[in-house]
């Protein structure tokens, strides 16, 4: 072998040397994003029990001041308008809690989503 080919092998060991340093770190970049990716499905998967909570109890609320109202339909031809008209405030202020909630929750996933974006993940 001459010096040449010595010189040569040793250029092709170094390219492989530092294509494997590059590979290296593109794979701990990964881990750390998979990682990340992984907390964010995790507290993703949190909202949305949550979600399905506030949304079960107002639509038992809902329900509730369905039943009522029919209830007070029934009774006396048209019962207490004035606890009618509690019941649908209340179904309201449950309503809009419920919407303001949801809303709070997807403002911050659009911000969480555009915040990735902005790093490039």
């Amino acid at each position: 072998m001459t010096t040449s080919d010595l010189l040569e092998v040793w250029r092709e060991a170094m390219r492989a040397a530092e294509l494997a340093a590059r590979l290296a770190q593109v794979a701990a970049d990964k881990a750390e994003q998979a990682d990340l990716n992984a907390a964010g499905a995790e507290e993703v998967a949190t909202l949305a029990e949550q979600l399905a909570a506030a949304a079960t109890a107002a639509a038992a609320g809902a329900r509730a001041a369905a039943n009522h109202a029919r209830g007070l339909a029934v009774d006396a031809g048209g019962g207490d308008e004035r606890a009618a008209d509690d019941d649908r405030s209340s179904t309201l202020a449950a309503e809009g809690a419920g919407r303001d909630w949801y809303q709070a929750v997807e403002a911050d996933a659009r911000k969480r989503d555009a915040d990735d974006e902005r790093r490039g993940d």
